[in-house]
Order: C-alpha cells, then sequence, then structure tokens
C-alpha cells in the first residue's frame, strides 16, 4: 500500500508540472530543470535550488492547483536567491519572509492561494525579515543545525527590487530516488529526515531551503564558498531569463513577475554567458512530448523534453552612433561569431543603424567577417532598423540590439521575435527603459 501510495503522488506531481508547463510556462520550464523526488521529512513540498522534494502523503491530500502552486513559489523563491540569501537570520522568519515577498507575485499571476496567505508587495525579502517580529527567546528559532547555504554568503542578495549580479547551478543533474518504494529504512520517501534541517512551511505554500553546501554532492559541512554562491545565484538568474523569454514568447508571462524580473541582476552578471544562453536558448524554445526528459523516468515522472530544431536567422543591428566603443564592439561581434558558430543559423543579417539603416549585410554562419566596419555616426533611433526587417519579411529567431540605450524612440509595438538589446552604456532610467525585449548591461 505505502509503495502505491507513493507512486499515485509522484504521477500527481508529474500532472501538476505538465500543467504548469501549459498554463504557467515561467514556473514551469524553472521546475522542469530540477529533478523531483519523494522526501517524508518535508512538511509540504520544498526546494533548495537543486531538486524538488514533496512529502507524499501531503501531496496525496491536497488539492492539485494547491501543489501547482507551492511548486510555482519554490522555485520562485529560488529565482530570487532566497535560498542563497539566508545567512545567520532565523529560518523559520525567513521562510515567513519568503513567503510574504512571493505570494503577491502568485496571486497576480493567477494562483490560488490559501485564504490566509498574506502577501507584501514591492519587498525584498531582507526586508520583509527586518519588518517581521523577533521569534520569542524560547521559540523555535534557529536550532543550531546551520543549514548548507547559510555560510557567509546570505545577504549578500539585493532585494527583487534591487537588481544585483546574482544567478544559480541547479542544472538538475543528479538521481532521482524512486518514489514508488516501500517504507523500508532506505525508503526515498525517508531521504532528507535525517541530514536536512526541521521542515518549516509557516503558510503551507512551499518552503525554500537553503542551498545545499560543497557543490551540487551538497558535501561540505561549513556551507558553500562565495564562489559556489556566486556560480549557483549566476545560473539560476540565466534560467529565470530564459523562463521569462519562453513565457513571453507564448504570450504567458506575468506582467507582475516580468517586472519583478525585468533587468534583474543584469548589470554585473557575465554578460558573454547570459547573451549566449539568450541566443542558444532562440534554437529550442519548446517541448517535445514525444520524447520524455530521460531525467525525471527513473521518478515515474513523465515530463516533456526540450525539442531543438534550429533557427532559420539571426538579426544583430548595432547601434553606429557616435558613441559606439570599437572594444566593445570588437568583444560583442566576437561572441556572437562564436555563437553563430555553435547553433548554425540559415543565416545572419547585420544592419548598422543611427538614425536610419547605413547598411544592411547577409552571412551564413560560418562566414561571418572577423570585424565590421563601422558606418553611420549619426544619433539613434531604435526603429529604422526593425522597421528593415520588417519590409524585408526577416523573422529572425532572436534579434540582438548592440547600443548604448540613448533613445526613446522605440517601434510602437513589439516585434513577434525575441529581442535582446545589449547595453554598452549606462542602464536605462525611465524616460528611456526598454518598453518589451530584454537587456542585457555590459559592465564597463
Amino acid at each position: 500500500m505505502a509503495g502505491r501510495a507513493h507512486k499515485e503522488s509522484a504521477e500527481r506531481v508529474s500532472r501538476c508540472v505538465t500543467a504548469l508547463l501549459r498554463e504557467q510556462p515561467f514556473f514551469g520550464s524553472l521546475a522542469l530543470r530540477l529533478p523531483i523526488r519523494a522526501d517524508a521529512g518535508r512538511e509540504t513540498l520544498a526546494s533548495d535550488g537543486r531538486e524538488i522534494r514533496y512529502a507524499p502523503e501531503w501531496v496525496a491530500e491536497t488539492d492539485a492547483h494547491a501543489v501547482e502552486t507551492a511548486i510555482a513559489r519554490v522555485v520562485l523563491a529560488c529565482a530570487l536567491k532566497h535560498h542563497t540569501r539566508r545567512g545567520d537570520r532565523d529560518p523559520e522568519r525567513w521562510q515567513r519572509a519568503s513567503q510574504l515577498v512571493t505570494h503577491g507575485l502568485l496571486r497576480d499571476a493567477g494562483f490560488i492561494l490559501p485564504p490566509d496567505a498574506e502577501a507584501w508587495d514591492g519587498t525584498s525579502v531582507e526586508q520583509a525579515y527586518d519588518r517581521l517580529p523577533e521569534p520569542e527567546p524560547d521559540g523555535d528559532g534557529d536550532d543550531g543545525n546551520p543549514s548548507p547555504g547559510g555560510g557567509d554568503a546570505g545577504g549578500a542578495g539585493a532585494g527583487e527590487d534591487d537588481p544585483s549580479p546574482d544567478g544559480g547551478d541547479g542544472n538538475g543533474d543528479g538521481d532521482s530516488a524512486d518514489p514508488g518504494a516501500g517504507s523500508e529504512p532506505d525508503d526515498p520517501g525517508q531521504d532528507g529526515a535525517s541530514d536536512t534541517p526541521s521542515s518549516r512551511d509557516p503558510a503551507g505554500t512551499g518552503e525554500v531551503m537553503d542551498a545545499p553546501a560543497g557543490g551540487a554532492d551538497g558535501e561540505g559541512a561549513d556551507g558553500p564558498s562565495a564562489r559556489d554562491i556566486a556560480a549557483e545565484e549566476q545560473a539560476w538568474d540565466e534560467a529565470m531569463h530564459q523562463a521569462a523569454s519562453l513565457a513571453k514568447a507564448e504570450g504567458r508571462m506575468p506582467g507582475a513577475v516580468e517586472e519583478t524580473v525585468r533587468g534583474a541582476h543584469a548589470s554585473a552578471v557575465d554578460w558573454r554567458s547570459l547573451l549566449r544562453r539568450f541566443m542558444t536558448d532562440a534554437a529550442k524554445r519548446d517541448y517535445s512530448w514525444s520524447v520524455p526528459n530521460r531525467r525525471f523516468i527513473d521518478s515515474g515522472l513523465y515530463l516533456p523534453s526540450i525539442r531543438s530544431e534550429g533557427i532559420d536567422a539571426i538579426a544583430v543591428i548595432v547601434d553606429t552612433s557616435g558613441s559606439l566603443d570599437p572594444d566593445t564592439l570588437a568583444a560583442f561581434w566576437s561572441e556572437v561569431r562564436e555563437v553563430a558558430a555553435e547553433i548554425e543559423p540559415e543565416r545572419v543579417v547585420l544592419l548598422q543603424v543611427d538614425t536610419a539603416v547605413r547598411d544592411a549585410a547577409e552571412y551564413a554562419a560560418g562566414d561571418l567577417p572577423d570585424e565590421i566596419v563601422v558606418k553611420g555616426r549619426g544619433g539613434t533611433d531604435f526603429r529604422p532598423g526593425f522597421a528593415w526587417l520588417e519590409e524585408h519579411n526577416v523573422q529572425p529567431g532572436v534579434c540582438l540590439y548592440l547600443t548604448d540605450m540613448e533613445c526613446s524612440r522605440y517601434p510602437e509595438t513589439e516585434p513577434d521575435f525575441p529581442v535582446i538589446f545589449v547595453n554598452h552604456g549606462d542602464p536605462p532610467g525611465d524616460w528611456n527603459r526598454e518598453p518589451w525585449g530584454e537587456r542585457i548591461d555590459i559592465a564597463a
């Protein structure tokens, strides 16, 4: 009976992830990158950024919409780096702060929360933590069992409304235990009950655990190093941007979530890595149900894999106004050439634009010139380049726009393809912030 219950719970979690992929692709794609396993030591459902753990009995007794909400909440909390920033703060108070910060975003995205679930809008997790009352001296504060993610990295991340250079590994690699096993001593459903911190889920909407210590194997009693934390956060940052791009392409990116992730942490994240991820993602933006995701098969979860079909064209627009720095252009073009050689689009369309299109050229991916001879040096207008693409019926898989963002003249309607503004100037203000697309800031 126990084995059957575990199997039914695993199948239910699988159906919930599938529902998220279809109805809430931003959250579903984030969940899909993590292994999922049963853990009877959890109250409800949890994630440490490396995997999602669920309590089989809770899943069996809980409505599907509540399970979906919990999955969405924990992956959103990880995307916002709540699993790397607790430090020495009280774990239950931190959990409450994380839930208060994410509940409003989930509600605005259409998730159903418990009637008594509170939400604090426009607040970072650190700010929410500071506003919450301190626990009673004899309460359930930090029990002296430091969670692996505490380390010396807590508080290093900024609040969601205070972007900083973050992002995470969480690449989903790892073995998933069989959720259909029985309740013997080696039952995977008991995994984590003795070697992880106590489960804390004050609102019953899913808990975020601290990032595991010592890299992917979870070993290292002293907690993760600053380098481990930086790698964890950067990969999550990149995953968040990829998930947002996919959801926006499907027209299902929640507005409040988009505002939260727009430009988040872009100023100091490694722009080459982020650009590479964006361009590569453009070539694989769909899911395949005919070929299941092998990462989850052993756990009894039937989930889709990413399908890669390649892309017909990449459009590259270079802002050739007088502020373009030659070294920046050289570094940008070098990266474009390398990634284009990897993903092999049918063609690369290169436009040089200031207030008008000054030059247009088309190349095969393997025939890109070593350098660009700049033409133009006038002002800046974002409209002519997009108008040229429309007039010539170019529908690229992704459009890269190298610019200093010193312009507020955007096309009135958003293009039907992903746009990435690669900004080599100061971060834009309210007057010139991009109304759509993604932005990568190249640190000076």
